[in-house]
């Protein structure tokens, strides 16, 4: 009987150990399933080492405990600096670009494929190292003048132009270049003295030039104010001759206004006198009738007791004359 009990009790301690064993499991397991992703990342899975297909969005997730592990991937834009970037230029002169600035993102839906192809580190692979690589091959094709001076701003064009066409070869397009920056390389102080001497001489000749140029400017301006003063003047001028013309024909035209008035009134006086006289040599013709001249022959008989016939120059004589011419 001492034996069952002990035997009881011994079961009864391996069954508490069990539960309890089983309740530390699972609270292990739900801690270590337990996982949040957090805003502008997404979850990738890798179970016993092989990285799944599926992708979490940001919050808060469960896994496969013990055997899956999580990674975080960032496809919010990212900034990258490179740094210490060496190049030797097609003249044999050492260079170095200092603080590279690279920004970037990360498609969502190209994730699985891009750390399938090129591991968690696909940013390297395809955008900086690539970077690297062409800015080398652009300083290679160019002199030092070309990289330093002439072709400067088209470095940051060429270089991403061709880093994006091989990321659309060899990621898919997975990546974007959103922005680039690529300050001025360090270069040799020997040749850097020999640039601020030219840039010197260059800022010399650039006020010289815009000297002359101001000074060309003021003859012009000059030039223009004499021609604007010559134009109004001739101008002015033209404005008091045709003054004194308007003027002259004023003067003019009164003076024949004048001469007009006079030459009507002489016509009217003309006319008035020739009037008088038209009518006064009408009114002698209606005087000088037949009956009023017997009549004034009559009267004059009448009045004078003496009468002269004898002749042309008596004044009965004289009358009989006419009254004899006109009866003919």
């Amino acid at each position: 009987m001492g034996e069952g009990i002990k035997t009881n009790g011994i079961g009864i301690i391996a069954c508490s150990i069990l539960t309890v064993a089983v309740v530390i499991i699972s609270v292990a397991a739900i801690i270590d399933g337990y996982h949040e992703i957090e805003e502008g990342h997404v979850g990738v899975y890798f179970k016993f080492g092989a990285l799944q297909d599926k992708t979490t969005e940001p919050g808060v997730h469960m896994r496969q405990a013990f055997v899956t592990r999580t990674r975080h991937v960032l496809i919010r834009p990212e900034e990258e600096r490179i740094q210490n970037l060496e190049a030797i230029t097609k003249d044999g002169i050492e260079i170095t670009f200092q603080g590279i600035g690279v920004l970037s993102r990360t498609r969502k839906d190209k994730v699985v494929g891009l750390i399938k192809k090129f591991g968690m580190d696909f940013k390297k692979v395809l955008i900086y190292d690539r970077i690297r690589e062409d800015l080398r091959i652009f300083c290679a094709k160019q002199t030092i003048d070309q990289v330093y001076n002439e072709q400067f701003l088209e470095i940051v064009e060429a270089v991403k132009k061709d880093v994006e066409e091989q990321i659309i070869r060899l990621g898919d397009g997975g990546v974007e270049i959103l922005n680039l920056v690529i300050p001025k390389p360090d270069i040799p102080q020997d040749i850097a003295l020999n640039y601020k001497q030219v840039k010197v001489q260059w800022t010399e000749q650039l006020v010289a030039k815009q000297q002359k140029i101001t000074e060309e400017i003021k003859k012009e301006t000059e030039l223009l104010k004499a021609v604007a003063d010559a134009r109004r003047e001739k101008e002015v001028l033209e404005i008091k001759i045709q003054e004194r013309i308007i003027e002259t024909e004023g003067q003019r035209n009164v003076s024949e206004i004048n001469n007009q008035i006079v030459r009507d009134k002489q016509n009217n006086l003309a006319d008035i006198a020739k009037y008088a006289k038209d009518k006064e040599a009408a009114g002698n013709t209606a005087l000088y009738s037949p009956e009023y001249v017997k009549l004034q022959v009559a009267q004059s008989l009448t009045n004078n007791t003496k009468f002269f016939f004898s002749g042309q120059e008596s004044v009965l004589g004289g009358l009989l004359t006419k009254i004899l011419a006109k009866k003919k």
